[in-house]
């Protein structure tokens, strides 16, 4: 509380430094192909002295005497632009310089220079023919979101089905993607993939701070052909800080409430076309639940140089370590309701290491010709010590686990009543002990990648054509470790250890070609993959091992082969306005991953156990993707839109979600539209240096299941209420056909019932598998798909002082494939109903002061989930978790100082 006081006397304690009246120039800076803003250019005059754009590329330079001027324009990735014989007639005047271009060198790296998350004037890239969304520089400064689910999850097409409080781990989906770890996504950092291993385990169990970036860049559509792997929903490339262009020190620190803390500084700069910086962080939290605190210290070393010309080199190095005690653990029902901050799985640990390099060069050849060059490698590791859980029904509590651990971690439980239905979850308890299980990772991917790109032109035709080719590896090794001896042992007996390698090797032709106001983009992708499974326990104990590289392994091999096309036309084109018609198909994929890449399918029939005579044949899931839509900036950018129509098409769909998987490959259908407006009041109303700016994005879906046969694994281990029996009973008696439904027949084997079922028939049930399609069941969702999203956000700025508020809404949605509304009793399943979340920012940057030492300094104050509405945001791991809550208030605030 001390700090906050603090904080707002620092806060108002400034007054407004005086104008004189001097001649003054002005302009604003853009890009000369998409007309996009360029914040941070660096602007010089001959005296030495200069000024750098705002966020909106715009400046000014007063105080001037009469005469003859010339500034010089420079900008990392850009030609430096000279403006000569500005001339000044009288000590009073203003010189408006209009529109500056500059132009793209050749040699700039597309993926770390993305100028449409530049300015927040730019909801959407103009390098992508497809759709795509931008999150600015400016809107991450004003907003200071302590994790990147609470930015993504304003963008249209976004679902956040959160399980960590500052989003260490993703969990989103795109496009009614399963969110689980974003699992069906690519993600990318400057354009390289940071998932432990994209191929293999595409989990996202690292997730860049928000600290370290300037912007976000989402790509849905056809252009994700030329990415990588994952091609099927979207993909996510996180933009890290460029160096400043001017050597500069920085220091971040930011506090709030439930021990947040987080300390950032930076040194670079640079000097003669080099820039180089240094990011420092360290960020501590305790966490909104119990035993639940986290520390994350990260460390970037990032340099880009335009060495001539014709030739740049990008080089970044980053090491990552987080230590937390992340539990897998959630709630049942009755602890949500009771205590949502409950966790009492205080054995829990986690601890993460990242190794990661980027090497990147671009060569222009010639004025048409360029020639890029990437290499990157990563090693994650990850060790988790987990608690063995389990549930018990909260009656029993006392006399399962002892008086002792009741006073010590459930102490709110002996003033409760309990009803038959009332369950919670505690560590598993074993001759009056509990243990936990190590499920230790460990990862190691590198790529070699190499890009060219050729430019032509004839009289109104031009193309550009880039042709890419990349060979892909990676090693991921798996264990897990059992102890009985105390649940904060860390060492025990090996139970498991397999060995995954896999070779990836892909190109891709990409030809855009233009005429007048059209453009056509047809994209062809190559993919060719070989896996590798080893069981290594097993294999240490077979005496016939002779020592050959592949002994005992299993082995998977497959080829894709995906075409798109995307296509756009110029409906309007000029200075004030711009809009666009585009659309586009594609086919796309996710391709097996470790934990389903090693299955056999004959005639669409999965073989989850293969024999050893068996093959190991199971192919991607593949799509048929189409989208069609509008954008543009109107009225001199004082309206910004995007609207799409999408449909996704998804076949040989296997891996449904966590415990569930179809046993004859599926179909489903996930569609809908997508709309973004930005309503910029003060680029039409005579508003001066005040700037208010209206925003919303909605997102509509719908989705249906049109084939194949799920086996629900947590189906019938999740406990039941009579509420959810009964609806699972009416569910079977109202489409007989569309369940098959097998209890222990008299010879202990399975036998397939035929009649309608009584509820008093449910205990007896041993499997049920549910059958989709014309004759089966007909009208059920896709899980974690709401059919609406909305957000609505203001902002207010004058000079260095900024204010705005982001109300966000998110419908119910299913979170499995049975479509269960009625909750079960551990929470694993059932419906999560609809929620929302209110956001405010307030700063204050003294871009106005005159003493050099104040014109770096911003102060700010963020609050997150105001309203503290406490909602289920998931139940990612179902029966092995429960309910994971958000919704819990979260205030911050910090400085942040440039010298």
């Amino acid at each position: 509380m001390k700090f906050f006081f603090l904080y707002l006397i620092t806060f108002f304690s400034f007054t407004a430094t005086l104008y004189a009246q001097n001649a003054c120039i002005k302009g604003k800076v853009v890009s000369q192909s998409g007309k996009e803003s360029l914040p941070g250019v660096n602007i010089i005059q001959a005296n030495g002295k200069g000024v750098f754009t705002d966020h909106a590329g715009l400046f000014s330079i007063c105080k001037l005497e009469k005469g003859t001027l010339s500034i010089i324009l420079s900008f990392i990735g850009y030609e430096k632009k000279i403006i000569e014989n500005i001339e000044i007639n009288s000590s009073e005047a203003i010189i408006d310089l209009g529109k500056i271009e500059l132009k793209e060198t050749s040699i700039q790296i597309p993926e770390i220079n993305v100028v449409s998350t530049y300015s927040s004037d730019n909801i959407f890239s103009n390098r992508q023919t497809s759709t795509s969304n931008t999150i600015s520089k400016k809107e991450l400064e004003l907003t200071r979101p302590i994790g990147t689910e609470e930015t993504l999850k304003k963008v249209a097409g976004i679902n956040v089905s959160g399980d960590m409080g500052i989003s260490n781990r993703l969990n989103i989906g795109i496009r009614g993607s399963y969110p689980r770890r974003s699992e069906k996504l690519l993600v990318l950092e400057d354009g390289s993939p940071i998932a432990p291993a994209p191929y293999l385990a595409p989990e996202m169990y690292y997730n860049p701070p928000t600290d370290r970036l300037d912007g976000i860049e989402i790509i849905k559509g056809a252009d994700i052909l030329t990415y990588g792997s994952n091609t099927m929903y979207g993909v996510v490339n996180y933009i890290t800080k460029l160096p400043p262009s001017k050597p500069s020190l920085g220091i971040h620190l930011s506090s709030g409430e439930n021990g947040y803390m987080s300390q950032l500084v930076t040194y670079g700069g640079t000097w003669n076309h080099t820039g180089a910086e240094l990011q420092i962080l360290n960020k501590s939290f305790d966490g909104f639940q119990e035993n639940s605190p986290s520390n994350i210290f990260n460390t970037t070393l990032k340099l880009y140089s335009e060495i001539s010309k014709k030739q740049s080199i990008y080089f970044k190095l980053n090491y990552h370590q987080e230590k937390s005690k992340a539990s897998y653990s959630s709630l049942t029902p009755f602890t949500y309701n009771l205590n949502p901050k409950a966790n009492p799985f205080d054995a829990d640990d986690l601890t993460t290491f990242r190794y990661a390099v980027d090497l990147g060069h671009h060569l222009e050849l010639n004025k048409n010709w360029v020639l890029s060059t990437k290499i990157y490698a990563t090693q994650f590791q990850r060790d988790w010590w987990r608690q063995e859980n389990t549930l018990i029904k909260a009656k029993t509590a006392k006399s399962y686990l002892g008086e002792e651990i009741i006073n010590e971690r459930y102490s709110y439980l002996p003033e409760q009543t309990f009803g038959d239905n009332d369950w919670i979850r505690v560590g598993r308890v074993v001759n009056g002990r509990e243990s936990t299980r190590a499920r230790n990772r460990l990862f190691k991917t590198a790529g070699f990648q190499e890009t060219v790109k050729y430019n032509w032109q004839t009289g109104n035709l031009s193309g550009k054509m880039e042709i890419g080719g990349k060979v892909h590896l990676e090693q991921f090794n798996d264990i897990e470790i059992t102890n009985d001896s105390s649940r904060f042992a860390r060492s025990g007996k090996l139970v498991k250890d397999n060995k995954f390698t896999l070779w990836a090797a892909s190109a891709y032709i990409k030809h855009t070609l233009s005429y007048k106001k059209i453009n056509i983009t047809p994209t062809v992708r190559y993919e060719n993959i070989e896996m590798h499974r080893f069981d290594q326990l097993a294999i240490s104990q077979n005496p016939l091992n002779n020592g050959t590289p592949y002994f005992g392994s299993t082995k998977n091999t497959f080829n894709t082969l995906l075409g798109g096309m995307a296509s756009s036309y110029h409906l309007i084109q000029n200075d004030k306005n711009f809009l666009t018609l585009y659309g586009g198909l594609y086919q796309g994929y996710t391709p097996p991953t470790s934990g389903f890449g090693f299955l056999s399918v004959n005639d669409g029939l999965v073989n989850s156990k293969p024999k050893e005579e068996d093959p190991i044949n199971i192919k991607p899931e593949t799509s048929f993707n189409f989208e069609a839509g509008t954008r543009g900036y109107l009225m001199n950018n004082f309206i910004a839109t995007q609207f799409t129509w999408f449909s996704n098409n998804i076949s040989n769909f296997y891996s449904a979600g966590r415990s569930e998987a179809f046993q004859s490959l599926g179909k489903i259908n996930i569609s809908g539209a997508e709309m973004v407006m930005q309503i910029n009041l003060h680029n039409l109303l005579p508003m001066g240096k005040h700037e208010l700016t209206l925003g919303s994005s909605a997102t509509l879906m719908k989705s249906k299941i049109l084939g194949g046969t799920i086996l629900d694994g947590d189906l019938l281990k999740a406990k039941h209420t009579d509420a959810s029996k009964q609806e699972i009973i009416d569910k079977i008696n109202a489409a007989p056909l569309g369940y098959l439904v097998y209890v222990n027949g008299a010879n202990g084997s399975d036998s397939l019932i035929s009649r309608p079922l009584e509820t008093t028939d449910f205990n007896n049930i041993k499997k049920i598998e549910m059958v989709f399609g014309q004759n089966g069941i007909k009208n059920n969702h896709v899980p974690y798909v709401p059919q609406r999203i909305l957000n609505f956000s203001v902002t207010y700025s004058f000079k260095g002082f900024s204010i705005g508020g982001n109300y966000n809404l998110v419908e119910s949605q299913y979170t499995d494939y049975i479509n269960l509304n009625n909750e079960t009793a551990e929470g694993a399943m059932g419906k999560l109903p609809s929620y929302h979340t209110l956001d405010a920012s307030i700063s204050y940057h003294f871009l106005t002061s005159e003493k050099k030492w104040l014109k770096g300094l911003t102060l700010y104050m963020s609050g997150k989930n105001l309203n503290n509405q406490i909602y289920m945001a998931s139940r990612l791991h179902r029966v092995a978790s429960g309910i994971m809550p958000g919704g819990f208030r979260q205030v911050i605030g910090g400085i942040k100082w440039n010298f």
